[in-house]
């Protein structure tokens, strides 16, 4: 585990009536942890605030002003804290009244009930558990902080890549194109072959950085609540794009009824494109291509459904198809560089939603995606 600060580890203290705090002070001094006494429930949120790894509360401390002012602070704490709460509870039978108490305790959420009088190993061992439960909230801070920072270095990387790679493979593209232009004529069939391959490997990794840019772009989505807009406008724009495909292949495309969906019309068109665009690439080669759209709700979920009449998917393969530069066929068959599903993947993913395939060899793909509504 990740070392943290003695102010980050310490665990305050709230019983203002008797000797309880001092005692419990006392008892924690084994732990070798930093502890601080809060006088009132404004204190204990002060320090709180501050840094702590858990907190010690008698119930009789725990007045319905100084709870509802607890609750309101533990909502406004981070996705990733949960502060640990122990809260020293009357001893004595089990009595409706103290049901019903011990429930408006646990509310609170992350809550440890420790009847008094406590044993000094019981609230030793009681802090001690707090206290790595509050040091895993800070290695999945810490993980999500370096998680936020690679996504950056990725987008930054992409960027630059795409930027300080672009001209040099356009330059190769340009002259591969010239030679052939003007010194055809020098060359034998084997030389023309080589600025074919050229040509296409220049053209291959320009639709990698392509491809490497819009993964990056959709690895940094924030996490905001976005309107719902009409899911046809980006269905419409994604077959507007696949146009020269479409006619190309003579695709007989059928669209359901479209909800709305809480999604930025922008992303949802991509992912719309590269499932709508894989449909068409993976086609038989003797059939004609047909693509069924269609969308229903489902327990606070819009389904979509995108199925085809290709040659599909094998079962082994479901899911290993959503990794990045993941391919099931030579590029000399089903050109692409692999990261079309990977990147449906990351956009769905980052609206809280899923995308997974159902469909046999031979028989078709349906591929779906889920958004909350």
């Amino acid at each position: 585990m990740f070392p943290r600060s003695a102010l980050e580890m310490r665990a305050v203290i709230l019983a203002p009536i008797g000797r309880d705090a001092a005692l419990l002070a006392s008892s924690l001094s084994g732990l070798e942890i930093d502890t601080a006494i809060a006088a009132d429930a404004q204190a204990l949120l002060e320090m709180l605030t501050a840094g702590a790894g858990c907190a010690i509360l008698a119930e009789e401390a725990l007045t319905a002003a100084s709870m509802q002012a607890l609750k309101a602070w533990l909502a406004e704490q981070p996705p990733w804290s949960d502060m640990p709460l122990i809260v020293l509870t009357f001893g004595g039978r089990a009595t409706r009244q103290s049901h019903r108490r011990a429930q408006e305790l646990q509310a609170l959420g992350n809550v440890t009930l420790m009847e008094r009088p406590a044993r000094p190993d019981t609230a030793q061992s009681s802090v001690r558990s707090a206290l790595r439960a509050r040091m895993r909230q800070y290695e999945l801070r810490s993980r999500q902080e370096a998680l936020i920072q690679a996504n950056a270095d990725l987008e930054q990387f992409a960027h630059s890549a795409s930027h300080d790679l672009r001209e040099p493979l356009r330059s190769i593209g340009i002259y591969s194109d010239l030679l052939i232009r003007d010194y055809r004529s020098s060359l034998d069939q084997r030389g023309i072959e080589f600025l074919s391959l050229i040509r296409s490997a220049a053209g291959r990794l320009s639709a990698l950085l392509n491809d490497l840019l819009s993964y990056a772009h959709a690895s940094s989505i924030p996490e905001a609540a976005f309107e719902s807009v009409d899911a046809l406008p980006p269905l419409r724009a994604a077959l507007e794009n696949l146009a020269g495909a479409i006619q190309e292949s003579n695709a007989e495309i059928t669209i359901g009824d479209m909800p709305t969906v809480r999604m930025r019309e922008s992303h949802l068109s991509q992912v719309f494109q590269n499932l709508i665009g894989n449909a068409i690439k993976y086609r038989k080669p003797d059939e004609p291509v047909q693509i069924r759209l269609s969308a229903r709700s489902v327990d606070g979920r819009r389904i979509f459904s995108i199925a085809d009449n290709g040659i599909g998917v094998p079962p082994a393969y479901k899911e290993t198809i959503f990794g990045i530069f993941k391919r099931l066929h030579p590029n000399s068959k089903y050109s692409g560089a692999g990261m079309g599903l990977a990147i449906c993947k990351r956009i769905v993913e980052r609206y809280g939603g899923r995308i997974w395939v159902e469909s046999e060899t031979g028989c078709g793909a349906n591929f779906f995606f889920s958004i909350p509504e």
